[in-house]
């Protein structure tokens, strides 16, 4: 499932990117400087839900999500993204989001059940009184503070997954 945002594509490549795809990835976030070590790079390329594409077809950037066990036994998938700063214009990134938790809470994890998405703001941009309202109206529940004092949201895909130990 593709989805459009104004000239941006959002390529969906969950559990199937290819070797051309994880070589274009690796790339973006070795010349944008964003993971600087090559076998984090190489592991996170397997993670890879939507690629942004620009107009000319440009990889712009991607999220990616991870599996983390959380304290209460459930699954979690545990989100990141990147933007490259050129295109980090005005609600792209609640398409992402938004398109990649609505796109997970109908998926099927082939592994395990998940009980939902988190992310964690590692932006401190994201942690101002404008995007806390943002993520609540996109309808994530702030859980609090990590250990490193980073806001942390949920998206529960409600019913979806039961504690598994």
């Amino acid at each position: 499932m593709n989805l459009r945002f104004n000239d941006y594509l959002l390529e969906n490549v969950y559990l199937r990117t290819t070797d051309a795809q994880r070589a274009e990835i690796m790339a973006l976030w070795q010349q944008q400087g964003a993971v600087p070590d090559p076998a984090e790079r190489a592991r996170r390329s397997h993670e890879v839900v939507f690629m942004v594409r620009n107009a000319a077809g440009e990889l712009s950037g991607l999220c990616t999500v991870g599996l983390t066990r959380m304290q209460d036994g459930r699954v979690y998938y545990a989100y990141r993204m990147f933007l490259r700063p050129q295109d980090r214009m005005p609600y792209l990134m609640w398409a992402v989001t938004d398109g990649t938790r609505d796109f997970l809470r109908d998926f099927t994890h082939p592994d395990t059940p998940t009980a939902g998405l988190y992310i964690i703001t590692e932006n401190p941009k994201l942690m101002r009184p404008g995007m806390t309202r943002s993520f609540q109206r996109h309808g994530y529940a702030y859980r609090g503070k990590t250990i490193h004092g980073l806001d942390l949201w949920v998206a529960e895909f409600s019913g979806k997954a039961v504690k598994t130990a």
